[in-house]
């Protein structure tokens, strides 16, 4: 699967080049893997010897105001690593989005990892009632939208050369509460090394033109994508359907 997805994401690369994306891309993987269960008992100091601020300056000055916003963020390094990160900064508190899994006691334990540090999830289904609830307090609603939809009346857009369903809930949120839209960045540096940074994408969503948010977030994703091709998650069937 891994190898396909590469393939039809780059057909100007030969074998070789996909042989080198490919070998980079399961140690990476299987870092995450271990980076993941290493966050049941991690300590702050341990957190940030592998995750490095960089400029988070915009989310820095919504913090200050007191402005609630929508962070978009893609499966790029260790993105569950940078979400721990995020907590121990002085930032406005994050809510992450997520879909339950069915095996209770690993939902469980992610969820106590997602919030050992402070911050929140919301269940997928119970998003929109969760923000209203909390509208008084800063937030920032976490998103990692850059997967596969399971509705077949998802919208259609191109994600590297081919169209396939995108997820527009970035964009729903953000124009239904006015909320900034963020983009979230996570480098590599180096194994077991990262960094994070946030580009402001939107300041007043609600001006914004229909699917103009998704566009750029897609936009944004591909970017990431094609300077560091291992850093993404090609594990999963992005491409299956057909429009």
């Amino acid at each position: 699967m891994v190898k396909k997805n590469l393939e039809l994401s780059f057909p100007e690369k030969s074998s070789q080049e996909i042989k080198v994306i490919l070998d980079d891309f399961f140690r990476n993987f299987f870092d995450i893997v271990l980076e993941t269960i290493k966050l049941i008992s991690i300590s702050k100091e341990g957190i940030k010897k592998h995750m490095r601020k960089g400029d988070v300056s915009i989310l820095e000055q919504y913090y200050k105001k007191n402005q609630s916003l929508v962070l978009a963020i893609g499966h790029f390094g260790n993105w569950e690593l940078s979400a721990v990160a995020y907590m121990i900064e002085d930032l406005p508190n994050v809510k992450g989005i997520y879909k339950p899994v069915t095996n209770q006691f690993f939902d469980e334990l992610m969820i106590k990892i997602r919030t050992r540090f402070g911050g929140g999830v919301y269940a997928m289904e119970d998003t929109m009632n969760k923000i209203r609830e909390n509208m008084g307090n800063l937030t920032a609603i976490g998103l990692l939208a850059d997967q596969n939809p399971s509705s077949h009346n998802a919208y259609w857009h191109s994600l590297m050369g081919r169209k396939t369903p995108v997820f527009t809930s970035v964009e729903m949120i953000a124009r239904r509460f006015d909320y900034p839209v963020v983009y979230w960045k996570i480098d590599r540096l180096g194994r077991g090394k990262y960094e994070y940074s946030a580009e402001l994408m939107y300041e007043k969503p609600r001006e914004t033109a229909k699917f103009e948010i998704t566009h750029k977030y897609i936009e944004l994703i591909e970017r990431d994508i094609k300077a560091h091709p291992s850093n993404w998650l090609w594990t999963h069937n992005r491409w299956k359907r057909k429009s």
